[in-house]
């Protein structure tokens, strides 16, 4: 083959590798589409803002890390214990403007949230932004890590 058909041929290639990248679906969905993750969320939601630390443990992977939004990094045992042991205490955490990632193996859920909680007999309120890392295990979807970053307060 001569230089000039190899390079005619690579072109093409290139230009058809293009075309059919630029025509598949991105990896992620809308949160309708989605919902599996929308309800581990609001699973976990449900377990923090109603103190049930025996249901988040069914949820929560074994790697799971929380990074609260003054930056205290917890593993998992340390902030189920947090909660069993009463040293922290949230109101109901209502999840909003809720957007999902999916790709494949793991997925990302984003929002933010109303927190009001008691740590240490000191109440924390504010407004959160979040984002959750979810896996895909071999028993199914598991949270892997949450991290929250507190909202400056509107003046």
């Amino acid at each position: 083959m001569s230089r000039w058909c190899t390079i005619n041929s690579s072109l093409v290639l290139l230009i058809a590798v293009c075309a059919v990248a630029m025509s598949v679906e991105p990896p992620f969905s809308s949160v309708e589409g989605d919902s599996k993750f929308v309800v581990l969320a609001q699973g976990w939601a449900d377990g923090v803002g109603g103190n049930r630390p025996d249901e988040l443990n069914q949820i929560l992977d074994q790697q799971y890390q929380h990074i609260h939004g003054t930056g205290l990094l917890e593993t998992k045992a340390q902030f189920l214990e947090a909660l069993r042991n009463g040293s922290r205490k949230y109101q109901p955490i209502h999840l909003e403007e809720l957007e999902v990632k999916n790709h494949e193996n793991f997925a990302l859920v984003t929002g933010k949230f109303p927190l009001k909680a008691e740590v240490g007999g000191k109440v924390i309120e504010g407004v959160n932004r979040f984002c959750m890392i979810l896996i895909r295990r071999a028993e199914g979807w598991k949270i892997l890590q949450f991290q929250a970053t507190a909202l400056p307060a509107k003046s």
